[in-house]
């Protein structure tokens, strides 16, 4: 959506503009004509006020969105484990072996760890 100078500086409010008996049209633009404002606090731009419907629908799409994202994040990492899974692998007891303990010492350790 392409926007002049001209119609972006229509889009920008003052604070102060709430106060001085313009909330009501502002109010009414948003809710009829669907249009956004920018409101500045200290000529700094501080919020976005736009319609009910809009606030919705970008509510809808941006969990849309976490929904494709967590699901091509979880098709990755099948790809991934999948790709793993012809290489070779370690038993467990074998890795304790090649790390130079036994079964029993880290049975021994384990118990004599205490957690609080």
């Amino acid at each position: 959506m392409n926007m002049t100078l001209a119609e972006f500086t229509e889009k920008l409010v003052p604070i102060s503009d709430f106060s001085k008996g313009k909330a009501g049209k502002i109010f009414t633009d948003v809710e009829e004509n669907n249009n956004e404002y920018i409101v500045l606090r200290n000529n700094q731009p501080t919020a976005v006020l736009i319609s009910l419907k809009e606030y919705k629908e970008t509510q809808e799409k941006a969990a849309k969105l976490e929904k494709l994202l967590e699901t091509v994040e979880n098709m990755n990492l099948l790809k991934l484990a999948k790709s793993r899974d012809n290489t070779n692998t370690t038993s467990f007891e074998s890795f304790v072996a090649e790390e130079g303990y036994s079964l029993d010492e880290l049975k021994e350790l384990a118990e004599s760890v205490e957690f609080e």
